[in-house]
């Protein structure tokens, strides 16, 4: 099944399509875009920013390796180590997607609101409607959110400068910026050229808060998919030998042709194993990106914790703008950490709702092959289990997500126990 992502409409899939567009996010898959020397254009233009931000990250931390008159506070060091970690999280998401760029074009097939074309599937589209406009809000907002932290990052060093006193060249000091990175320069020569390293600066925080936002909200989107689908086979398997009611998706008790569903399970279990296969497509696609997102945001939520306890505590007076862009920056890894184990749980969760709705319909009504196909269906489904790990025993899930939780809260509290002794 292919369709042209030029025209496609936003009634005709089940994700924030019109957001996505306006990101620019489909020309990386589209085969129909403008190509050079036989190259897709913005692959190109990624290569490019990707060798251009690296190169002033690198070069930001050559200042470690060199001698400066400056001093840098431990929050600062740590702020850096928050960077980087975004940089290498976002490198690693924009690499996989410019390496695997036909998998993400394929898994946009899933999307469409005609995927499932069994009748029984169809008749409860309504659910697909319901979680689509759900992940539409959440995709809004979270984008929402990303820009607003963003935009908090860029113009803090601005407002710090408006407000600033004292003359930090006098002090030997640099003015602040936004990651603070540590360019092998004297203070006097970043303070006379800070224009040149702020836009620096601000070009990683544009290129983090992009890659890291469309590649979040990709996620969010297919995952609500996913577990519409699976409502929806769940629902399918349930109402297959009863009459279904369009109107209100209910089920109707009076049976009908009850000796003749043979069609319509192979028509269900042919929607279950396509989306099955999309699944598969849609872990092996996105697992590594999805382990180190764990790993990186329970490092970030972290590192930015400590850092708003070490503000909070310290004897200098410390601009309230610092506090909110380091809350609103935890705000987001928070939140997408959330998303992501509640998202990975609730796939398993209907899953394993399709099995019980393979049990819970009117199987003792049916004919012998009918019954043999259904149990067929149900040993193939108990083989083909899928679920993402971080380790042999520990599943993506809410319970992971509050282990990290109460993990960061022990080493933070150990963090500041070391520091205040």
């Amino acid at each position: 099944m292919a369709f042209d992502l030029a025209i496609l409409e936003p009634n005709e899939v089940s994700i924030n399509l019109k957001l996505f567009k306006l990101f620019r996010f489909f020309h990386l898959f589209d085969p129909k875009s403008q190509k050079i020397f036989n190259f897709n254009v913005y692959y190109l233009a990624w290569f490019i920013i990707n060798c251009v931000i690296g190169c002033i990250l690198v070069y930001g931390l050559l200042g470690y390796f060199t001698e400066t008159e400056d001093v840098f506070d431990i929050t600062f060091h740590l702020q850096l180590v928050f960077c980087y970690l975004l940089y290498y999280l976002a490198l690693l998401k924009i690499i996989t997607f410019l390496y695997k760029a036909h998998n993400f074009c394929d898994l946009l097939h899933v999307t469409r609101m005609d995927f499932l074309t069994s009748t029984h599937c169809q008749t409860h589209i309504g659910i697909l409607y319901k979680y689509r406009n759900k992940s539409i809000k959440i995709t809004n907002l979270i984008s929402s959110f990303g820009i607003l932290t963003t935009l908090e990052w860029i113009l803090f060093p601005l407002m710090l400068q408006l407000l600033q006193k004292e003359d930090l060249n006098q002090l030997n000091r640099r003015f602040e910026n936004i990651f603070n990175l540590r360019f092998p320069v004297t203070s006097h020569f970043y303070n006379n050229n800070y224009v040149i390293f702020y836009i620096m600066e601000s070009s990683i925080a544009i290129f983090l808060l992009y890659v890291t936002v469309v590649i979040d909200l990709f996620f969010i989107s297919v995952c609500y998919v996913m577990i519409a689908q699976y409502e929806m086979i769940k629902r399918a398997y349930e109402t297959v030998n009863r009459k279904p009611n369009s109107e209100n998706n209910d089920e109707n008790e009076n049976d009908y042709n009850v000796n003749d569903c043979l069609d319509d399970l192979v028509s269900i279990i042919k929607d279950q194993q396509k989306h099955f296969e999309k699944l598969r497509l849609f872990y092996s696609t996105y697992k590594f990106i999805i382990v180190s997102n764990v790993i990186i945001n329970s490092g970030s939520i972290i590192i930015l914790t400590y850092v708003s306890v070490v503000i909070f505590t310290s004897s200098e007076s410390i601009p309230i703008l610092s506090v909110i862009k380091l809350i609103s920056a935890f705000g987001y890894m928070f939140i997408v950490l959330y998303f992501l184990c509640h998202l990975m749980e609730s796939i398993n969760n209907k899953m394993e709702s399709v099995h019980f709705g393979m049990y819970n319909c009117n199987w003792t009504a049916m004919n012998l092959r009918s019954q043999k196909l259904l149990l067929l269906s149900i040993q193939l489904y108990n083989a083909n289990e899928l679920m993402i790990k971080i380790t042999p025993k520990k599943i993506i899930n809410l319970q992971l997500f509050n282990s990290v939780i109460i993990t960061c809260y022990n080493i933070v509290s150990a963090m500041l126990n070391s520091r205040f002794k």
